[in-house]
């Protein structure tokens, strides 16, 4: 009771922990806006503790120097034997969208102008998606790369997705357009790599940011929420520093980075990166970022399903431990209060308590560090370079030209293809520092380490009876978010 220290009774007692208490001895680090884009892009930590910066340059950054030297070369000669881009036919174009991180563009919702724009096409026994890169058109190309917009129409019938027009400029082409829908559908290729790079896969990077440098310096080492939380947080801060601020980052898309991949300015980047934040009004394509309290956003593919079937053992595990909290508690209350400030579409203090709010907001923080990331990497990184250009130097025709001639060997260069092959190489790929089947919490009591059994135990069963494909093996998934 720290009343008794003034030598006079204070209006209301409170008890205090000592500094020691905390990891930082409440001096840790502590999220603010972005330097980049302050009101556009997330709170970001630009004050990285010094015993994580030295973690991650010993388990991240030494990687980064090792393969800029020695994959190289490597890099080079795989990009020069591919020589340009592959014929890329429908089948293969529809099953990237359905079965990678791009099945997140599939838009169920089809707008009035959707459906004018489609008519031709839209038959009522069939669903449609739509795969809409209309923010394309807010990057500035650098010097002789195209970044053109996209709209996608899907088909679904039978049971099997296939692609049936798609819109550049303004007007529609399909399957008898020849050489102009192969570069149709490498155009939306493009879309869907730059977008997934700069305008989606961040909002499972950085929103987090908050929520780890707030649970690290304002929640005691020996609060279950804080030894819940804390081993998915390894790695992150850093990591997302060195992404969003390093002036080497891939992200500068300097012309001498032989790892940056990207077709158009920094500056235009960042641009793109605020409206995946923001969302496009109107446009059902570009939704407002939200804190994702009813756990993975809908997926219309099998790839939404995988996620769906292993968020329930995630939320299980964070509803099982964090029961062990006593309503009201103080520092949990403070906690979301502090995360609310910064992120409002997450619980304040006084919602956190209502209905299963609390479970719900660490479930699915835990299956953002640990499984929704590492999926994104691993499907992605495996779309080969020759399917998945983020590049292309050949632009649509102003008017639709029915002997629009597509020369697959020029639509990229070598180097363009050598910086997307080192950046798959540096930065896409999964390269696991510790896993999530290894983890161990420093938890006390021994009710909770039996729900670090069972959590376990669960993911492990519902990787046996999975009703999709298995796009990343239990015993790959990473524990924190680590490249």
């Amino acid at each position: 009771m720290r009343a008794s220290r003034f030598g006079f009774e204070l209006e209301e007692d409170f008890h205090e922990l000592p500094p020691e208490s905390f990891l930082y001895n409440r001096s840790g680090p502590w999220p603010q806006p972005a330097a980049n884009h302050p009101l556009g892009e997330m709170p970001g930590v630009l004050h990285v503790p010094f015993s994580e910066t030295l973690s991650w340059w010993q388990k991240v950054g030494s990687r980064y120097f090792r393969d800029l030297f020695m994959y190289t070369p490597i890099a080079l000669f795989k990009a020069f034997s591919q020589n340009g881009l592959k014929e890329l036919d429908d089948e293969k174009f529809a099953e990237i969208f359905y079965h990678t991180c791009y099945a997140k563009y599939l838009t169920a919702e089809l707008t009035a102008s959707m459906k004018h724009l489609f008519r031709e096409y839209i038959k009522p026994e069939c669903k449609y998606y739509i795969v809409d890169f209309f923010a394309m058109s807010v990057l500035k190309p650098i010097e002789g790369q195209n970044c053109e917009k996209s709209i996608t129409l899907f088909e679904v019938c039978d049971g099997k997705i296939n692609p049936v027009a798609i819109n550049l400029r303004d007007y529609v082409i399909d399957k008898s357009d020849g050489d102009l829908w192969m570069l149709a559908k490498f155009v939306a290729i493009q879309g869907a790599s730059t977008h997934i790079n700069v305008a989606e896969h961040p909002k499972l990077h950085f929103p987090m940011d908050a929520i780890n440098a707030i649970t690290k310096t304002a929640v005691p080492k020996d609060h279950v929420l804080f030894q819940l939380i804390y081993p998915h947080l390894e790695i992150t801060l850093m990591l997302n520093y060195q992404v969003l601020n390093n002036p080497t980052s891939l992200l500068a898309n300097k012309w001498w980075m032989i790892y940056s991949p990207f077709p158009a300015t920094s500056e235009t980047l960042h641009d793109l990166m605020v409206v995946g934040y923001r969302g496009i009004k109107g446009n059902p394509s570009y939704n407002k970022y939200v804190y994702p309290m009813n756990g993975p956003r809908k997926i219309h593919s099998d790839f939404g399903t995988f996620h769906d079937q292993y968020y329930k053992a995630y939320y299980d595990f964070a509803k099982n431990v964090l029961d062990e909290i006593p309503k009201n508690d103080k520092y949990t209350t403070r906690w979301a209060n502090y995360i609310h400030q910064l992120m409002p579409s997450f619980p304040n203090g006084e919602d956190i308590w209502k209905d299963d709010n609390l479970a719900k907001a660490v479930g699915v923080l835990l299956w953002d560090l640990t499984l929704g990331h590492a999926v994104d990497h691993k499907t992605y990184s495996e779309i080969p370079a020759y399917w998945n250009p983020m590049r292309l130097r050949v632009s649509s025709p102003e008017y639709k030209d029915p002997n629009f001639k597509f020369d697959l060997t020029k639509a990229v260069s070598v180097v363009d293809q050598t910086k997307w092959l080192m950046a798959n190489r540096l930065f896409y790929q999964a390269w696991n520092i510790a896993n999530l089947v290894d983890v161990e919490y420093e938890f006390n009591l021994p009710i909770l380490k039996k729900h670090v059994e069972s959590f376990k135990k669960e993911m492990k069963e519902i990787e046996k009876t999975l009703p999709t494909r298995n796009y990343m093996p239990v015993d790959e998934i990473p524990v924190s978010i680590q490249y």
